[in-house]
């Protein structure tokens, strides 16, 4: 009677399936990555939409800008070749006497007509107006 010898080692089969095994779960966590890789951009541009969009208040409140609705503008800082960064300034009549609806939009596109990450700030605030009329009418009494 032959016995046979107690082999050591990886059959090619088995060499096959933990191989396919292996490409499998690394096919998922390169997808995984890259997923994560584009939720960290679009919270990075988001982050910055934010503080753009409060920074761009800040200026309008302080009357650094002009207080008055216009169409989409760069902004001056400008340098970035994966897209480009712009800014809207709407203002209207908030209903009641002397208060402004003050709203800025500002938002990240690739390109013309691909919006990547944006962000609107209203603010309510005083019209200026009154104050510099009521200032004049004190002057020419």
């Amino acid at each position: 009677m032959r016995t046979s010898p107690n082999r050591s080692g990886l059959t090619l089969l088995e060499v096959l399936i933990s191989l396919a095994i292996f490409l499998s779960s690394l096919t998922g966590i390169m997808q995984l990555l890259a997923i994560g890789q584009r939720a960290e951009l679009q919270a990075r541009l988001q982050a910055e939409a934010v503080i753009r969009c409060e920074s761009k208040m800040a200026e309008v409140i302080a009357g650094i800008e002009e207080l008055k609705s216009g169409a989409g503008q760069p902004f001056l800082d400008e340098g970035n070749e994966e897209g480009f960064w712009q800014w809207k300034l709407e203002v209207a009549d908030a209903g009641t006497t002397g208060l402004l609806q003050v709203t800025v939009i500002v938002d990240h596109q690739l390109s013309e007509d691909q919006i990547n990450a944006g962000f609107t700030l209203t603010r309510y605030m005083r019209d200026p107006q009154i104050f510099i009329d009521a200032a004049l009418s004190e002057t020419s009494e």
